[in-house]
């Protein structure tokens, strides 16, 4: 099948803020084909089942996966999450560009299987990692919405999440208290890679 649009995979840290850039380059490029993916977890507030992902259970998800039909899959914080192949492969063959966020053991799997797809990282300005998702959750964890292990399990995959950046096509800073920065630099690389197009 030739692929006619361009796919771009933005991933990186955990809590980076990669959820408010993907939201502001899907308003930018409303013509962008949002790829859903299945989980396993449940959903969080104001989630839209089918919208922000299709919540399935452990028993479905490992069917799909004996069945091929993801282009990649993998287990984060407990859960699994994975891209289905046909909708991807469909929306790139009649000429949409697929933007997309997987984790970054899923990005190097799609980089394997489309050499074309362009991988985006979104990092901490900060190389200290964990003072970086401190300040971010800060709010979180005085309001009890998240705890001090939930806190240590994304520090610690934060940490190996940045060992992948080597393996991506750009990176990407995502200043604390200004996601535009990093907004307009992943919407520049889309820019310039979609004139590689025409």
């Amino acid at each position: 099948m030739t692929m006619k649009g361009k796919l771009f995979i933005l991933s990186g840290q955990s809590g980076v803020g990669k959820n408010t850039i993907l939201e502001a380059i899907w308003k930018a490029h409303p013509d962008f084909h949002r790829a859903v993916t299945y989980t396993t977890r449940d959903p969080r507030p104001n989630e839209i089942p089918g919208e922000d992902h299709y919540f399935v259970y452990q028993e479905k998800f490992a069917e799909m996966i004996k069945k091929g039909e993801f282009l990649e899959y993998a287990q984060v914080h407990g859960e699994m999450y994975g891209t289905p192949k046909e909708q991807v492969k469909k929306a790139l063959a009649s000429g949409k560009n697929v933007l997309m966020e997987i984790d970054v053991r899923g990005a190097t799997q799609v980089k394997k299987i489309m050499p074309e797809a362009i991988l985006i990282f979104i990092k901490y300005e900060s190389s200290d990692i964990e003072t970086a998702i401190r300040n971010r959750l800060k709010n979180d964890l005085s309001r009890g919405d998240i705890s001090e292990e939930e806190i240590q399990t994304r520090i610690a995959t934060a940490k190996k999440e940045a060992e992948y950046e080597q393996y991506y096509d750009y990176s990407v800073v995502n200043p604390e208290g200004h996601p535009e920065q990093a907004i307009e630099a992943v919407e520049k690389i889309i820019q310039n890679e979609l004139k590689k197009l025409s």
